[in-house]
């Protein structure tokens, strides 16, 4: 599918990815989305929801309405996380998230467990997705990931006691995308 890959044949990095939506047909999108779909369901295993990489599906319109037209005849959630797709899943009668996504992959890694204690203790009442990006550092992460002492960082805390006992004193309920999946499945939608 010529619109999927640059000159040289390959998928397009991140740091191509404006160049991408500009030009990606979103026919072959679909396809490449459906066959990797299928080949999941083909192997024996149930998605938990539909995402992207990069967050391909957010970042057009169109991307968007297609990956949700598979979300449907696939029955599976997929990720909102931004206020605009928010606010149409929710129109449509989705389950989505209440608050936009917090990424603290750029945080720097000086004091990240006291800033994410505070992060914590300040999230709103409802829903949200806080991606973090763990990983243990070791010769394979640092020989393939420049950042691993991020993703290092985010492996020490949510692992620590400090964030379990905060996660209590504070009520917060880890859920993944199978909660949402199940509230997918019992509502009918638009």
């Amino acid at each position: 599918m010529p619109s999927l890959v640059d000159g040289a044949g390959y998928f397009y990095p991140e740091s191509r990815i404006d160049e991408f939506l500009d030009q990606v047909d979103v026919t072959e999108l679909e396809r490449e989305y459906r066959a990797q779909i299928e080949h999941v369901l083909g192997v024996g295993l149930r998605p938990t929801h539909l995402d992207s990489h990069c967050g391909i599906h957010t970042r057009r319109e169109e991307i968007f309405e297609m990956t949700l037209g598979l979300a449907r005849q696939y029955d599976l959630p997929v990720r909102a996380y931004y206020r605009p797709f928010i606010e149409k899943m929710r129109r449509r009668g989705y389950p989505t998230n209440d608050h936009e996504l917090m990424d603290s992959y750029d945080l720097d890694t000086v004091d990240k467990a006291a800033r994410y204690a505070r992060m914590l203790r300040a999230l709103p009442v409802g829903l949200s997705e806080w991606a973090l990006h763990p990983g243990i550092g070791n010769a394979e992460l640092r020989a393939a990931v420049p950042s691993w002492r991020v993703r290092q960082s985010d492996f020490d805390f949510v692992v620590s006691q400090e964030a379990r006992a905060i996660l209590e004193e504070e009520g917060i309920i880890l859920v993944d995308y199978r909660a949402l999946r199940a509230l997918w499945n019992d509502k009918p939608h638009a």
